[in-house]
């Protein structure tokens, strides 16, 4: 199968979101969670890892500097 499991990170504190998702869908600055069962979280940040060996996604809430802020 090729469910994932999300992880959130806030200041580098990595945080279990949601397993078993087989649905990630953009929708402005978040992001929409869909799971096997159809449950639906909507969690905001950027992506910034996914791995598809390991099956995760991994997700920051923590802001990037872009090239116009520094």
């Amino acid at each position: 199968m090729c469910e994932t499991t999300v992880y959130l990170s806030d200041d580098g504190e990595a945080q279990k979101v949601m397993e078993d998702v087989v649905l990630v869908q953009p929708e402005d600055d978040a992001y929409l969670l869909v799971n096997l069962l159809g449950e639906q979280k909507l969690v905001q940040g950027h992506i910034v890892k996914i791995d598809f060996l390991k099956h995760t996604l991994h997700l920051s809430r923590a802001q990037e500097p872009t090239a116009d802020q520094g």
